[in-house]
């Protein structure tokens, strides 16, 4: 890595941490956003599917997550890939 011309090591290292805490934090994002367009995909096929509300999808969502004790993230995850829903 290329060090920056003239600036104190002490500013260097806390630009360093700087990036570090944006890299993950940017890594989080992606995590976020591609959880919620799963979750939309999931909605979508249960809304289709049953002739459901998004409310009401959702609510199908959040009750098999809690049946199944798993993240409501797995669950959409189980749906959008196989575009059934799980065993309670």
């Amino acid at each position: 890595m290329i060090e920056p011309a003239g600036l104190p090591q002490e500013e260097i290292a806390q630009l360093r941490k700087e990036l570090e805490v944006s890299a993950q934090h940017v890594a989080e994002l992606e995590q976020a956003l591609s959880s919620s367009r799963r979750i939309g995909i999931a909605l979508g096929i249960v809304m289709e599917r049953y002739k459901l509300t998004a409310n009401q999808a959702f609510d199908v969502l959040k009750r098999l997550s809690m049946e199944r004790q798993e993240k409501l993230r797995a669950v959409a995850e189980h749906i959008a890939d196989t575009g059934t829903l799980p065993d309670p």
